[in-house]
């Protein structure tokens, strides 16, 4: 129960993380049907932009016997294969234009030495990123949200990654909206990079949405919603696709309970 807690009150990290520490908690506690919808809905309020562990929490309370599976299902984000299709699609010698840190964009980016990165700063996060290509000797230059035009102008493709996703709708770094419009206008590629057990229902996007927005102040949300039909192309677990809602189709059932609140 005292690492369920911890799991609970840990934000942020690799979702791959954030995933297998909580089949360790949930195996440990052994819940039975009603205190692991309780447990389930806990998680997700903590840890609300992580839809790897939305998704996670749904095939436990849809599936029969996942629990006992459970690590095979820690094990399929563990081991998604979306950076390695990354790596093996993206153009010879491109440049790259990223907002933030996109984290499985960065593993495949780190591995790919003739690429160069036009890193767009969004809330300091784009810091990670230039270190990480540095240590890989990767070309990456640090870009002010202001100068993201100019960039967009040298690059030849736009890598946005979502934290969650229906057919319609994504949840990506703030920022990225701007970036996805304005490739549009000069008709540069956009891949959105979605991730094993980020495609979800949409009824867990709109609670993602809800639970995430800074109604008063959006400007200092993390996130931002970017309309999917902004990118040409979705690069995932299946690899590199046309964007098209069976592209983003749910990974998982909607559970109904899993999108009430908490009442503790």
């Amino acid at each position: 129960m005292e690492r369920l807690r911890y799991v609970a009150r840990a934000g942020g990290g690799d979702p791959a993380v954030v995933v297998s520490e909580t089949v360790e908690a949930v195996r440990g506690l052994a819940p039975g049907p009603g205190e692991l919808v309780s447990v389930c809905r806990n998680l997700v309020e903590r840890h609300v932009a992580c839809g790897p562990l939305w998704w996670l929490c749904a095939r436990l309370l849809s599936e029969p016997d996942a629990l006992a599976k459970s690590w095979d299902l820690a094990d399929e984000i563990a081991e998604d294969p979306t950076a390695d299709h990354l790596v093996a699609a993206l153009p010879d010698d491109a440049t790259v234009l990223t907002i933030g840190y996109p984290m499985l964009a960065a593993r495949a980016l780190a591995r790919r030495g003739d690429l160069h990165v036009l890193a767009v700063e969004a809330g300091n996060a784009s810091n990670a990123l230039i270190r990480l290509l540095d240590r890989n000797d990767v070309e990456a230059i640090d870009v002010q949200p202001e100068a993201m035009l100019a960039a967009m102008a040298q690059a030849d493709l736009v890598l946005l990654e979502a934290d969650a996703c229906s057919p319609s709708t994504a949840l990506s770094a703030i920022g990225s909206a701007l970036a996805a419009a304005a490739a549009n206008a000069s008709a540069t590629p956009v891949w959105l990079v979605a991730g094993r057990g980020r495609r979800l229902p949409q009824s867990y996007v709109d609670a993602i949405v809800r639970r995430v927005s800074c109604n008063e102040r959006p400007w200092e949300s993390e996130f931002e919603t970017i309309p999917t039909d902004r990118a040409t192309n979705v690069v995932g677990p299946a690899g590199l696709v046309t964007m098209s809602p069976a592209a983003l189709g749910a990974e998982c059932a909607a559970v109904p309970e899993l999108v009430r609140p908490t009442t503790t």
